[in-house]
């Protein structure tokens, strides 16, 4: 069964120590710093705006929105291997609930930046209604190339 609560410090920095490979390189190409300082990180910068998905009795993946600055968000997500049958009821969570609360709390842009090969994140994040705005260049450790996607309020 899977179920989507309000994000806890435990439940995200457990997330973090198993996430999976692809999504643990593309946030240390931008973070450097330990899977549980990460976890740590995106709690704190996200207050009321981050979520775990359980699959049964685990924290399988942690998502949400950190506030840079009124109306501008950045999204974030990770997972462990386990995580991925949970993208699903993820995405009609985010669509259904977060959404609304994002517009309601008066977000006008929220951007996210993936790594250029890590192709599900991109999947996910036009099925969410995000538009790929480009290619940042050498954006990452290594001169890892990310791509710039952005959801915002003028769009249909």
């Amino acid at each position: 069964m899977i179920t989507i609560r309000p994000a806890t410090l435990r439940d995200m920095t457990w997330v973090a120590v198993h996430m999976r490979e692809q999504d643990r390189r593309e946030i240390k190409a931008v973070i450097d710093e330990s899977d549980t300082a990460i976890g740590a990180m995106l709690f704190a910068a996200s207050p009321g705006l981050a979520w775990c998905a359980w699959l049964g009795d685990s924290p399988v993946a942690a998502f949400g929105v950190s506030r840079l600055f009124h109306g501008l968000g950045s999204g974030w997500a990770y997972m462990s291997p386990r995580g991925l049958r949970t993208v699903p009821a993820i995405t009609r969570f985010a669509l259904r609930t977060v959404k609304p609360l994002l517009i309601a709390e008066g977000f006008r842009r929220i951007e996210v930046r993936t790594a250029i090969d890590h192709d599900l994140s991109h999947r996910w994040l036009e099925r969410l209604g995000f538009d790929l705005e480009g290619t940042a260049r050498d954006y990452g450790a290594g001169g890892l190339d990310f791509l710039a996607y952005a959801a915002t309020r003028q769009r249909k």
